[in-house]
């Protein structure tokens, strides 16, 4: 007889899972074929709500060119970066185009990197490449944020570059080089990166992940993100026609790239983008449903001999509170696997010996699950708007303690209260609740006499003042209500 502790969900954090289960990739549900989807030629850009498992993806990639002595790997993390720090760098380019240059240094650095580790490349280039990179940085194992700090110093040494090339008949061998700014030598390095990728068969992937850790509405990050976006195409596109098995991946939040305003933008979105999206099917049909089920058999031997209604009957044979477990729980989630894992660990945890999910766990630990969501949400909601405005915007319905309600219901409650809520005006706070899905839309057809629902999680759906409010499920314990 198994037991639940014997289930590997999944961690909440897809780095973590990657890190600490050497064998995450026989759990990896490659739902919608997004793994083959954004290796394909035309794809770079990842698109993805918090939570919905790019970064997993970013990993399961890496773990696959494990297996391949001539797959090159890398993910570049971005959480700390100093985007700010970019601003010495930046060009006259019309904005938001002034970092495209610096971005451009910085892609070709994260080739340069692997390159240096590519026996295949022909000798030669790949001693001045290594070279080059230990006369400026020291190391090539190459850090970004040292990398703005040295190139900010406009000491680069770039004469090995240009000695690639002399040697080749493209230079005079008697010109003398000087050491200068990052753009004197950029041509160059981008000649000698493609040049030493010409030479080698091998396969490059590099990831891009975290970008949104330092995301802020402010027109630094948003210019930055811009140019990111719009040289990556470029090189990929360069790489492309070049014959060059190369390509840069962007892993980015949907909230924060929509928050993006360029041109050129729309169109990199439909030719160039795959999205992480989950779908709005609220019962066993959804395919988180597949995913966990997947996880379920890869952790129990025996079970691949259960289909798909016998299995979950299995796993969640109870109702909870007059609901079918699956509606039930997709009802408190957000539609995205972090949610769902999330709350199946921590009945996992508290009961390791059962052998299914049972009504009693997921009532027990539905306030924990809030706190969860909770904080999922306030996380996400840094950057758009500022720490007292989530606070208040939190505190107003702590406070208020209604689950559904009216605008004008909320609007009394509020105007007699103002002193409470000094960083929040009404409407837009409601505004940024329902494009973050803390609330939602509620009606009632009489001719049906249904209730429905409107989410912007669900289907992008705009917010209706005219319309009844009403608090998402899986925040209500947390907010008491």
């Amino acid at each position: 007889m198994y037991k639940l502790s014997q289930i590997f969900i999944g961690y909440n954090d897809g780095k973590k899972e990657a890190k600490f289960r050497n064998d995450f990739e026989q759990f990896y549900f490659n739902y919608n074929k997004n793994y083959d989807k954004i290796l394909s030629p035309d794809k770079f850009l990842l698109l993805g709500k918090k939570g919905t498992g790019k970064s997993l993806l970013g990993e399961y990639i890496k773990k696959k060119a494990s297996t391949d002595s001539t797959w090159f790997c890398e993910i570049s993390s971005y959480k700390q970066f100093k985007f700010h720090e970019l601003t010495h760098l930046q060009t006259r380019d019309i904005k938001p185009n002034e970092y495209i240059a610096i971005w451009e240094w910085i892609l070709l650095l994260e080739i340069g990197k692997l390159c240096s580790s590519d026996e295949a490349i022909d000798n030669m280039i790949r001693d001045k490449l290594q070279q080059f990179l230990l006369n400026n940085f020291s190391t090539l194992k190459i850090d970004m944020n040292k990398v703005v700090e040295i190139t900010k110093k406009r000491n680069i040494k770039g004469s090995l570059l240009k000695d690639i090339f002399s040697i080749e008949g493209q230079a005079g061998d008697d010109t003398k080089y000087t050491p200068g700014t990052y753009l004197e030598y950029l041509d160059d390095l981008r000649e000698t990166i493609f040049a030493a990728l010409k030479t080698s068969n091998s396969r490059y992937t590099i990831i891009f992940d975290e970008l949104d850790d330092q995301f802020r509405n402010e027109d630094v990050y948003k210019s930055n993100i811009i140019s990111l976006i719009k040289v990556t195409d470029r090189i990929n596109s360069l790489l492309y026609d070049m014959e060059i098995d190369c390509k840069i991946i962007l892993l980015l939040r949907t909230d924060i790239f929509y928050q993006l305003n360029d041109p050129d933008l729309n169109k990199i979105e439909q030719d160039n983008s795959v999205k992480i999206d989950w779908g709005n099917v609220a019962n066993v049909s959804s395919p988180l449903f597949d995913m966990v089920l997947l996880k379920i058999r890869q952790s129990i031997s025996g079970m691949d001999n259960y289909d798909k209604m016998l299995l979950f009957k299995k796993l969640f044979p109870q109702n909870i509170n007059y609901r079918t477990p699956d509606i039930f729980i997709l009802g408190r989630t957000y539609f995205r696997p972090r949610d769902i894992v999330s709350y199946l660990n921590l009945i996992i945890d508290k009961y390791p010996d059962t052998f299914y999910f049972g009504f009693k766990g997921f009532l027990e630990l539905e306030k924990a699950y809030s706190e969860y969501l909770y904080k999922e949400v306030k996380n996400e909601l840094c950057g758009h708007v500022c720490d007292e405005e989530i606070n208040e915007i939190f505190l107003l319905l702590k406070q208020f303690k209604k689950t559904d309600f009216t605008y004008s219901d909320i609007k009394e409650y509020y105007n007699n209260r103002k002193n409470l809520y000094k960083h929040i005006d009404l409407e837009n706070a409601l505004k940024i609740m329902f494009d973050f899905s803390i609330i939602g839309n509620k009606w009632l057809n009489k001719a049906r006499d249904k209730h429905y629902y409107s989410w912007s999680y669900r289907e992008n759906a705009e917010i209706d003042y005219d319309k009844d409010f009403v608090i998402h499920l899986g925040l209500r314990k947390e907010l008491t209500l």
